[in-house]
């Protein structure tokens, strides 16, 4: 047998400095937290609703706007909250916080208007700000892709529907990226590091460098297949959806757009 050296035979106690690593931890779990609602959202399918639910949505938000009373303001408030009945407690609580945050900051821009010249119709503009920050974050019952088919199906121009389904798409892959990343850094972070902000800036930088090399493969994907500009809708995002669904809506359009002029005194 051969004998080891004195040197390998030493215990060794090594005892690294106490760090936070708190930052790491934050930026990981927000990134977890972001990719974790977009596929969640990705897996969504009512099927063929999306467009006249985005229907439905436009109008009742030019309702909401152009509202002089608060009694028609009262029914799209009950609507949203029969609505927000089937999300979980997560969503709700999102949605509840984002609407609540946009109508305080409305009401603080309009402070000094209810404070000089009393309230008139200026106290009902942080409620309105409510509702459609609600209405806007109702999406949820819908995925992306079936939201930007509803846009296409409205005519928007193809270029700014391929933006913001490739900005969708990328926003995963290098939230992917950046989370291993992270995890890597969070890894073999060991000791003392007083400069974490160096860390940070190198992980941004990969993931420039990613992006700049994936959009780049892309064009050349586009270039070698031809691409034209159109983005036309896939074959089965063209099928309608259940006839009940579409009877729902149109009751409800239906329903509103007779509150809508019978409360604000139209006959």
């Amino acid at each position: 047998m051969m004998d080891l050296p004195d040197w390998a035979k030493r215990e060794e106690s090594y005892r690294p400095d106490k760090d936070r690593d708190a930052f790491i931890s934050r930026s990981l779990l927000r990134m977890m937290e972001m990719l974790k609602v977009l596929r969640a959202q990705a897996g969504r399918r009512y099927r063929g609703q999306a467009g006249m639910a985005l229907a439905l949505l436009i109008l009742l938000l030019l309702a909401v706007v152009t509202a002089r009373t608060p009694a028609f303001l009262w029914t799209v408030l009950g609507g949203e909250l029969v609505l927000m009945t089937a999300l979980t407690g997560a969503q709700l609580r999102q949605i509840v916080m984002g609407a609540l945050t946009a109508a305080l900051f409305c009401l603080l821009l309009i402070l000094p208007a209810l404070i000089f010249w009393s309230t008139g119709p200026a106290i009902l503009l942080p409620f309105k700000t409510f509702l459609c920050v609600t209405a806007l974050n109702l999406q949820q019952y819908f995925s992306w892709h079936e939201i930007t088919a509803a846009l296409r199906r409205f005519h928007l121009p193809p270029e700014v529907i391929f933006i913001l389904d490739t900005t969708l798409r990328y926003l995963v892959l290098l939230g992917d990226q950046a989370s291993l990343l992270l995890t890597s850094l969070k890894l073999r972070s060991v000791g003392h590091n007083p400069r974490k902000h160096r860390a940070m800036a190198g992980i941004m930088g990969i993931v420039m460098q990613r992006s700049q090399r994936l959009s780049l493969e892309m064009a050349e994907a586009m270039r070698c297949r031809c691409f034209t500009g159109e983005y036309p809708v896939m074959a089965g995002e063209r099928r309608r959806g259940p006839l009940m669904g579409r009877l729902i809506l149109l009751a409800l359009l239906a329903l509103y757009a007779f509150l809508y002029l019978r409360l604000e005194g139209f006959f």
